[in-house]
C-alpha cells in the first residue's frame, strides 16, 4: 500500500483548479447581483402611498409614491448596471489569466471594483457627463 505524498504548495499555486475561471466569473456576478437584490427588497419596503397634497401636472402624471419613484430609478439604471457587470466580467477574465495565484473571492471583488470604475469612466467619456 502506497501512501500518497502531500502536494507541494508551489504545485497548488502554479496549477489552479480547472474550474477557477468559471467560479471567478460566478463570484463576480454575485458581487453585483446580491447587493442589487438586497436594494430591490429594500425598495419594496418603501411607502406605496402618494404623498398628501400632491398636485398632478396637466397630463395627470407627477404624483408617484416613493416606492414607484425608487423602482423606476432602479430600473432606469439597468443599462449602466449591465455595462458595469460586463466590464467586470472582462476584467475578471484578464485577472484570472495573469494572476493565477489569486483566490477566487479576491479576484471577483477586485474585478468588480475595477470594472465598475472603468465603466463609470467609459460612460462619462461617451455621454460627456462629469464623474461625480
Amino acid at each position: 500500500m502506497t501512501v500518497p505524498q502531500p502536494r507541494r504548495i508551489e504545485e497548488d499555486l502554479l496549477d489552479p483548479g480547472p474550474n477557477g475561471g468559471i467560479r471567478s466569473l460566478l463570484y463576480t456576478v454575485a458581487c453585483y447581483v446580491l447587493p442589487a437584490l438586497a436594494v430591490f427588497v429594500w425598495l419594496l419596503t418603501l411607502s406605496g402611498q402618494v404623498p398628501t397634497g400632491c398636485v398632478t401636472d396637466f397630463t395627470g402624471g407627477g404624483c408617484d409614491s416613493p416606492r414607484a419613484h425608487a423602482i423606476d430609478s432602479f430600473v432606469s439604471g439597468g443599462p449602466r448596471f449591465g455595462l458595469a457587470l460586463v466590464t467586470s466580467l472582462l476584467v475578471a477574465m484578464v485577472l484570472r489569466r495573469i494572476g493565477t495565484t489569486w483566490r477566487t473571492a479576491t479576484l471577483a471583488m477586485a474585478s468588480s471594483v475595477v470594472g465598475g470604475g472603468l465603466s463609470t469612466v467609459l460612460i462619462s467619456a461617451v455621454t460627456g457627463e462629469p464623474i461625480g
